[in-house]
Parts: C-alpha cells; sequence; structure tokens
C-alpha cells in the first residue's frame, strides 16, 4: 500500500504537467484556428447592413486627387450585408450597385471595352474567400444588366482578350473561348512541380504563353511561369500577383512595410525587386492590387490592420503612378468590408 501511494505521488505530478501542457495546447489551437474556422463557415453572421454616404468634404477630396480623370472603378463590398458587386463613375463620384443576390458576388474585372465585366459568385449563401472551389463565374452587361452563367465550379476569373477568359476549377487553369464556349485546362497545379493549390492566375497581356498566379504546395509563393518552354520563377513568399501592361513585369503583395504588407515589383523573368506601393498612415494593410490597362493607375484595397479578406474593414485607394504615395487618394468610407478592385481609364472623346 506504501509502495503504491509511492508511485501515484511520483508519477501524479507528470501527469498533472501533461494535463496542462495538453490544455495549453488546445487552448493556442483554438486561439490561432478558431477564428478562422468561424470566418470559413459563419463569417456571414458578422456582415450588417450600413449607411454609406460620402460627405461633400470627401467627395471634393477625391475630384481633387483624380483630377479630372474619367474612369470606372468596380469592386466588391458588404454595405448591403452581403457581398455585392459596385460601381463608382469618376470624376461625378455616382456610385451604383451591379448585382442583388443572396450570395457572395466578388473579384469583378471589367471587359478591354469596359461594357462588361465578369465577376465570381458563390454557389452557396456563404463561401468564405479561403474556400476557392464552390464558385461559378458570370458575365454582367454594364449596358442591360443582364447576366449571363460563364462556369460553373470556376473562381478568379480574368479576360485574356475581347473573346476568351481565364479561371481556376479545382487547381487547374483554364482558358474558355466565350464564342465557342470550348474549355481548355492550361495547367494543373495537382501536377509536379506545384502539387498544390493555384490561385489568382492572369496571364501576359501581350502574350498568353506566359501566365502569373499565386501557389500554396510544394511550391509556395508568386510563381511565373513559361507555358511555352514549361519552365518557372518563383519570386518567394507572397499572393495576388498582376501584370503591368507591358507584359514584362509585375506586382504582387508580400508580409512587410507600414501596416505588415507592402507591394513589390519586379521583372517577370528574373529577381530585380522593388518597392512598388506602401500606402504611409493608418489604412497601410494593402491587398488586393490592380493597375490601369495604360498602367498609369493603381487601384487597391487597404486595412488598418484587419486582414480578413472578405470581413475586415478594408477601403478602396487610387493612385496615379510615380506620385508619391501620401498623394493616393481613398475612393471610399465605409465600415464595410471593400474589396478586389478594377479600374477602367474611359477612352478620350
Amino acid at each position: 500500500m506504501t509502495k503504491r501511494l509511492g508511485l501515484l505521488k511520483k508519477y501524479g505530478k507528470y501527469s498533472i504537467a501533461g494535463a496542462i501542457f495538453f490544455l495549453l495546447v488546445i487552448t493556442l489551437l483554438i486561439f490561432h484556428f478558431g477564428p478562422r474556422i468561424f470566418y470559413r463557415y459563419f463569417g456571414h453572421l458578422l456582415l450588417d447592413k450600413v449607411e454609406t454616404r460620402l460627405s461633400e468634404k470627401q467627395i471634393r477630396q477625391i475630384q481633387e486627387g483624380v483630377s479630372g480623370l474619367k474612369a470606372k472603378v468596380v469592386f466588391s463590398s458588404s454595405r448591403t450585408g452581403n457581398h455585392e458587386i459596385f460601381m463608382l463613375t469618376l470624376p461625378e463620384i455616382q456610385t451604383y450597385q451591379l448585382t442583388h443576390h443572396p450570395h457572395v458576388n466578388y473579384f469583378p474585372r471589367f471587359s478591354p471595352d469596359g461594357e462588361k465585366i465578369i465577376f465570381a459568385r458563390s454557389q452557396i449563401t456563404w463561401v468564405s474567400e479561403r474556400d476557392e472551389d464552390p464558385w461559378d463565374v458570370y458575365l454582367l452587361s454594364l449596358q442591360t444588366g443582364k447576366e449571363t452563367l460563364l462556369a460553373r465550379d470556376a473562381n478568379y476569373p480574368q479576360w485574356v482578350d475581347t473573346g476568351r477568359i481565364s479561371f481556376s476549377r479545382k487547381n487547374k487553369v483554364i482558358i474558355k473561348d466565350l464564342g465557342t464556349g470550348h474549355e481548355k485546362i492550361i495547367l494543373d497545379g495537382m501536377e509536379s512541380p506545384i502539387s498544390g493549390s493555384v490561385g489568382t492566375p492572369e496571364f501576359s497581356p501581350k502574350d498568353p504563353r506566359f501566365l502569373v498566379l499565386t501557389t500554396r504546395g510544394k511550391l509556395d509563393g508568386v510563381i511565373f511561369w513559361d507555358l511555352l518552354k514549361r519552365q518557372y520563377f518563383l519570386f518567394g513568399g507572397g499572393c495576388e500577383i498582376t501584370w503591368f501592361p507591358q507584359g514584362n513585369e509585375v506586382l504582387w503583395v508580400e508580409n512587410g512595410g507600414n501596416g505588415g504588407t507592402q507591394m513589390p515589383r519586379s521583372s517577370a523573368t528574373h529577381d530585380n525587386k522593388t518597392l512598388f506601393m506602401d500606402l504611409p498612415g493608418e489604412f497601410s494593410h494593402e491587398y488586393f492590387p490592380r493597375l490601369s490597362r495604360d498602367g498609369k493607375w493603381l487601384v487597391w484595397g487597404a486595412s488598418s490592420g484587419g486582414h480578413e479578406h472578405d470581413l475586415a474593414d478594408y477601403e478602396i485607394f487610387l493612385w496615379k503612378v510615380g506620385t508619391p504615395f501620401s498623394r493616393a487618394v481613398r475612393l471610399t468610407y465605409s465600415p464595410a468590408n471593400e474589396r478586389w478592385p478594377d479600374i477602367f481609364i474611359m477612352p478620350k472623346q
């Protein structure tokens, strides 16, 4: 009996220490992954309809900042309590709600002539941006308001040219001919050397043999891909890579900078990275970069620290390339989530 009590005293303290360690690990896992799990399945519970109206002072600041620029900016916003596509016109500062659908609508992209947009819509009422599969791609005419389903199980749509679009599906990069409806798999991310997921694929505006995309897997980061030579160049960590209009440079988002992220630029074929944008001030957590087709304007979203792409208070900013960072113009003033903008510069009459 005495021996048994001794063993209990000897090993009991290890059991208590083990239990404390186990509880500590569980607590850390809940703290780290708990919010992400909640966002993924119940994020819509955090969205509310909010009053969004620009003041006269804010309108004047925008008009002064864009210096007469005639353009249209589309973006996804949760200001109605649901993610819809909105369009802001410059310099009039008129805002239009383009979609009216209970599912999530995001990732709008202007057609080359600016008369249509393509965008992604979730297949059920709520899908987190972290879940890249249950989406469909739609075409919206800005003239008639008519929507057309273009592709099932598709995400991250981009225009390749006036008659073709690209998107990702089940970690494959696909080009679709809108005239014939024919789809062609260009790259399978599940095969070597990526062996993982692919996101935000975009073909060069000058040569569709060249592709940039974000990968998560055996290769992790932002990648330039030469489809003809079957060669790739890995830039390193980051995401949301996009082209300059000349087709020989790219920019993307990576960790660092004033608010935890920044946007570097580099040649598409070798690393000569330089800083392109790091917004000073409160809103410096940058994401969703998009250059105008002439390369003269950058539009993007930035938060004051929140990260979750479809829930945090991101605001839309516009910057004339080459001017001081401090001259960037804030286009939205809303507690809602504003993300994935695109810009179309109106042709001069």
